[in-house]
């Protein structure tokens, strides 16, 4: 009977393995672009929560992991309590690291615009442009997902105004932001499709 509960269970923990996700960690992403006007947090952070839904890895958060070594210096002098303070072996390894760069973010506008009297029109199109270079790499620091992808995302506005009256430069000044999220988030989509074609171990 003995026999059979641990046969049952090593099958069990053999079954758990070969299910678990591999761990990853991503870090903060690089700002190339030619004005350096990319917000590479608020990037990252789109990426870690596409990664999250599609549930490839199990995601390790390297500021958490930074903030757990500033734990094991303060419990090595002996100012922790020893029976709660973090213990270095009890700290599950990444398998995987992403590094990023945005190499491109920004975006073009075309309007036009017709005036009579102090009142008028304008129309205007905007389309945003994000391009992200991505690398994944294993514990030997070998290279094993490398890939760029562009972004796009448009957006058209019209509207009347008058000379006292209408659209300010501050309504448009205000989706800036949101087309280039929506540009950033639509390269960071197709990392993650590409990433789930894989093979991780």
């Amino acid at each position: 009977m003995r026999k059979i509960f641990l046969a049952a269970l090593l099958l069990l923990c053999l079954m758990s393995s070969a299910h678990a996700k591999p761990r990853l960690t991503v870090r903060t992403f690089d700002d190339r672009t030619e004005q350096h006007n990319a917000p590479s947090y608020a990037i990252m952070d789109m990426m870690v929560t596409e990664l999250d839904k599609a549930g490839i890895f199990d995601l390790l958060e390297r500021e958490r992991l930074d903030l757990l070594q500033d734990e094991f210096q303060l419990a090595a002098t002996g100012m922790l309590d020893p029976a709660t303070a973090p213990k270095p072996g009890n700290v599950i390894g990444v398998q995987y690291t992403m590094t990023g760069a945005i190499t491109m973010y920004y975006y073009d506008e075309k309007g036009k615009g017709l005036t009579i009297s102090k009142v008028g029109g304008v129309t205007k199109r905007k389309t945003a442009y994000v391009v992200l270079d991505l690398r994944i790499f294993d514990q030997t620091s070998k290279i094993v997902y490398s890939a760029v992808q562009a972004g796009t995302a448009t957006r058209a506005m019209s509207g009347f105004f008058a000379d006292y009256s209408g659209f300010s430069v501050g309504i448009y000044k205000k989706q800036e932001g949101g087309i280039l999220a929506a540009a950033a988030r639509d390269a960071i989509i197709k990392h993650v499709a590409e990433i789930q074609k894989a093979k991780w171990e």
